[in-house]
């Protein structure tokens, strides 16, 4: 079996994307996001995932994503299978970070053409021609929308051995069907962007993985809704969205926390041990004394105590 179809076959079950931890002069704490990655691999969580919006991209320097991507894959040491990306840049540099990339870890890189880049056939498929040969790493694309990525050339570059999937930050339920669908016959993993209750619908039409809103907190509930949807107990799994991924989306979105989704998540982070802060991007704020009380009480009537792990 070629590298290729053993990346695919093991793109399968939660996701975590890794967060970054930044001091609180806005440099990176690598040995922050060092113990995350370890710590969520060992926890038995499948794939790790670098990427633009959660591993906040914008506000990291192109050295900091090759090193960030180095740290990673070292931290990992081979146990998940972890999952790099490019950042919105010209072919040239993608080709020597897929070297990179290939060199320090990753098992495979999603490639990220600028969105505002026109999403045509010749555009996009001729993006990849350029990126051919550069490595032997697998590729993912990465479906971004409005507009959507257009399925045909989804299809078109699934026909390519060396790309094996697409995360699809589009639209969660029409894009992800039609995608899933429409590359079924190739070895072609579509991974659900997010929320347990999109993969529960997805899973059952063909796509084998899912970014989980709860990997970071409880990585075993995550593995086993993922187990209840293998062994077809619907029924279960969607118990399971009800009780955890609900009641953390009203906690998040509510009017104390007000969506801070980054913060929230390197909270949880800094409760386990693992960040010494909850500072997102430097352009972000972290959490207030308020919106930590309300969301260590919130996560421990949810999922019970949050201790350190580390």
């Amino acid at each position: 079996m070629n590298r290729a179809k053993q990346t695919y076959e093991r793109l399968k079950g939660p996701v975590a994307t890794i967060d970054v931890a930044f001091f609180e002069d806005g440099s990176v704490d690598y040995e922050g996001s060092r113990r995350y990655a370890q710590w969520v691999g060992e926890q038995g969580i499948p794939i790790l995932l670098l990427t633009y919006g959660s591993s906040e991209f914008a506000d990291l320097t192109e050295d900091e994503i090759f090193q960030l991507t180095a740290e990673v894959g070292e931290a990992n040491a081979g146990r998940s299978l972890f999952i790099a990306s490019t950042g919105w840049w010209k072919p040239a540099k993608c080709r020597e970070f897929l070297r990179h990339a290939d060199q320090v870890g990753a098992d495979a890189v999603k490639v990220q053409i600028m969105p505002w880049h026109p999403k045509t056939r010749d555009v996009l498929v001729g993006f990849f021609d350029q990126l051919e040969s550069a490595a032997d790493i697998p590729l993912l694309l990465w479906g971004y929308a409005p507009p959507q990525f257009p399925v045909e050339v989804a299809a078109e570059l699934a026909k390519r051995p060396h790309i094996i999937g697409m995360k699809n930050d589009g639209d969660p339920f029409y894009d992800y069907y039609d995608l899933v669908r429409a590359t079924r016959d190739q070895d072609f993993a579509v991974i659900s962007a997010g929320q347990m209750r999109n993969f529960a619908f997805g899973y059952q039409i063909g796509s084998p993985a899912y970014l989980c809103t709860i990997a970071d907190t409880r990585p075993d509930l995550s593995l086993e809704f993922y187990a209840h949807l293998v062994a077809g107990r619907y029924d279960e799994a969607w118990q399971m969205v009800f009780r955890y991924e609900e009641a953390l989306f009203h906690l998040v979105t509510g009017p104390v926390l007000q969506s801070q989704w980054l913060s929230y998540r390197k909270y949880v982070h800094e409760l386990h041990g693992l960040f010494t802060n909850n500072a997102a991007m430097p352009t972000s704020p972290s959490l207030t004394a308020e919106q930590k009380q309300v969301a260590r009480e919130g996560l421990e009537k949810i999922f019970g105590p949050i201790t350190k792990v580390v």
